[in-house]
């Protein structure tokens, strides 16, 4: 399956490729998301993580399969479909286009939900304006090639692992109360001696109260260094008391030392995340928009 440069230019307004997720706006340009594509084709019959795929950090097997018997491609807009064999299956129905007609693409979601005995589905599209229906996260772009801004005054941030072991300890329950967050499969990775990378921490009272990470630096596919979403929180009771922006910071400062040179993150549209990242100055690249099927 190809797919047209031409007609990608009418309808690709976020720089975001299935499976892959987002990308440099560099390297999805029209004419590199048909190659991009390609990649990911190649890779999803393989089933295997692509050298540039953030996900190959946790595994270089890949669990998602590009439909590609049921894609639709039209000089005004493209749907690709996908496959995620994770938990009972998910079925993600990717619409580049303006207007997408959600009861059409619901429906072909659940057909396909029914014949691939996947457990749910959902539709996602893209824009450069948050629409009324669905969940909505923004993409933002940080490029770490200015000075890296100094630490707000404070929470003090740290390693996790050059924390005191009393302190340490305490990891495990901030990951348990922070599980929809991601931190309690980072926990058990962590457990298992999985080296994923750093984690920052502050605390409070000798309990950690804000984390994030892993940090991990990857080469994207022109070779540039891209630094990985990390996973990111502060317990409830904590929040508004500068945990969020203390860590932000101290990731920055890390890039920097490391040498990375961008980050691509997606936040809630109006969260907490989004509002800290639009303060910093990360550059907003438009919206993802999901509704169930």
């Amino acid at each position: 399956m190809h797919l047209r440069a031409d007609w990608m230019s009418r309808v690709l307004t976020v720089p975001y490729i299935p499976v892959l997720g987002p990308t440099h706006p560099d390297l999805c340009t029209p004419e590199m998301f048909t190659e991009l594509f390609a990649d990911v084709l190649t890779a999803s019959r393989a089933g295997v993580a692509l050298p540039f795929d953030k996900d190959r950090r946790w595994s270089p097997a890949k669990a998602d399969m590009v439909l590609v018997d049921e894609i639709l491609h039209r000089p005004d807009h493209t749907i690709i479909p996908v496959l995620s064999r994770r938990g009972g299956g998910t079925v993600k129905t990717y619409f580049y286009g303006d207007s997408p007609d959600f009861d059409a693409l619901r429906a072909a979601t659940r057909r396909w939900c029914r014949t691939l005995d996947a457990a749910s589905g959902r539709v996602i599209w893209f824009s450069t304006n948050v629409t009324g229906q669905g969940n909505h996260t923004r993409v933002l772009l940080k490029d770490f090639n200015h000075p890296a801004p100094e630490p707000p005054r404070g929470p003090a941030v740290t390693d996790l692992d050059d924390c005191d072991l009393e302190v340490a300890a305490t990891f495990t329950a901030f990951a348990t109360a922070m599980a929809h967050h991601g931190f309690d499969f980072l926990r058990q990775r962590r457990d298992a001696g999985h080296p994923d990378g750093p984690i920052l921490v502050t605390q409070a009272d000798r309990h950690v109260v804000g984390a994030i990470g892993p940090l991990t630096i990857m080469p994207d596919r022109s070779g540039r260094e891209m630094l990985l979403p990390q996973y990111f929180g502060v317990v409830p009771g904590h929040r508004g008391h500068g945990h969020g922006r203390a860590l932000w910071r101290a990731v920055e400062r890390w890039a920097a030392e490391h040498r990375a040179d961008y980050q691509l993150l997606q936040a809630r549209t109006g969260g907490a995340s989004d509002q800290l990242f639009q303060s910093e100055g990360l550059r907003p690249l438009g919206y993802v928009s999901t509704v169930p099927a």
